[in-house]
C-alpha cells in the first residue's frame, strides 16, 4: 500500500461513522450553535453596532464561533486515539513499516474535512441571522479553512497528549482547562478595544486570539499574514510534538 492510499484509508476509517450517522456532525457542533444563536440574538440588542466594524453582532462573533467549534473538535480528536489504543489498533501503527507522519496525516486530513463541513453548516445558519461571507472567491475559502487549520493544530496536540497519557480522565481535564478560558480570553466575542486591559494583554499571547484575528482579517482587503504565519508555525510544532510522542511509544 502506498502512502497516499494509507492516508486515505485512515481518513475513511474516521469518516465512516459520520457517513453512517450524519446527525453526529450536528450534535458535535451543538454547543457552538447555541452560543451563536443565544449570543447573536441577546447581545445584538444590547451592543447594537457600537464598537463593531460589521453590520451586526452575529457577523462579528461568527468567526469566533467557528474557532470555538474547531477548538472543541480538535480536542476530541485525542479521544479517537484513546479508542484506537484501547482496541489495539494503535499498537499496529507502532509496528507498521511506515513513518509516524503518515498516521498523523490521516487524522489531520480527517479533522480538516470534518471542520470544513461544520464551518459551512454554521455559516449557512449564520446567514439566516444576518451573516455574509467575505466578498470574492479566495477570501471565503480562506475564511472556512482557517478554523479547519486551527483544529488540526489542537487535534495534533490532543493526539500527542493521548499517546503519552493513555487516560480519558487526563484528556477531559485538558479539555476543561483549555476550551472556555482560551475562547473568552480573546477577541472572539468582543473587540480588543472594548475588553478589560488585563484580558487585552493576555490575548496577545493567546493562540485562539491569533486565529480569530486571522479569520476576521478575511473581511478586509489585506489578510493578516503575520497571524497566518503563526498558525502555520504552530501546526509544524504540533506535528513535531505528536511525532515525538509516537517515537517514544515505539521505543518502549
Amino acid at each position: 500500500m502506498n502512502n497516499i492510499s494509507l492516508i486515505l484509508l485512515l481518513v475513511k476509517k474516521r469518516l465512516t461513522p459520520l457517513i453512517k450517522n450524519p446527525i453526529g456532525i450536528l450534535i458535535s457542533m451543538f454547543q457552538p450553535l447555541i452560543f451563536l444563536v443565544l449570543f447573536g440574538t441577546i447581545f445584538s440588542s444590547v451592543f447594537s453596532t457600537s464598537g463593531f466594524d460589521n453590520t451586526s453582532y452575529v457577523a462579528y462573533i461568527l468567526p469566533g464561533i467557528l474557532i470555538m467549534n474547531a477548538l472543541f473538535g480538535g480536542i476530541y480528536l485525542g479521544m479517537s486515539t484513546l479508542d484506537d489504543i484501547r482496541e489495539g489498533i494503535f499498537s499496529r501503527y507502532l509496528v507498521a513499516p511506515k513513518s509516524n507522519l503518515f498516521f498523523i496525516a490521516g487524522d489531520l486530513v480527517y479533522i480538516f474535512i470534518f471542520q470544513m463541513i461544520q464551518s459551512f453548516l454554521l455559516v449557512v445558519i449564520g446567514f439566516f441571522l444576518g451573516f455574509k461571507l467575505p466578498s470574492g472567491i479566495i477570501h471565503p475559502i480562506i475564511f472556512l479553512m482557517t478554523p479547519a487549520l486551527f483544529s488540526c493544530i489542537i487535534g495534533t496536540i490532543s493526539i500527542g497528549i493521548a499517546v503519552l497519557t493513555k487516560k480519558h480522565s487526563t484528556m477531559i481535564s485538558v479539555m476543561q482547562f483549555l476550551s472556555f478560558p482560551l475562547i473568552f480570553l480573546s477577541s472572539a466575542f468582543m473587540p480588543s478595544n472594548l475588553l478589560p486591559k488585563w484580558i487585552s494583554i493576555i490575548s496577545w499571547i493567546n493562540p485562539v486570539d491569533w486565529v480569530v484575528r486571522a479569520s476576521q482579517s478575511t473581511f478586509n482587503h489585506s489578510l493578516a499574514m503575520n497571524y497566518y504565519l503563526l498558525i502555520v508555525l504552530s501546526l509544524f510544532i504540533a506535528v513535531f510534538f505528536c511525532k515525538f510522542t509516537y517515537d517514544v511509544q515505539r521505543k518502549k
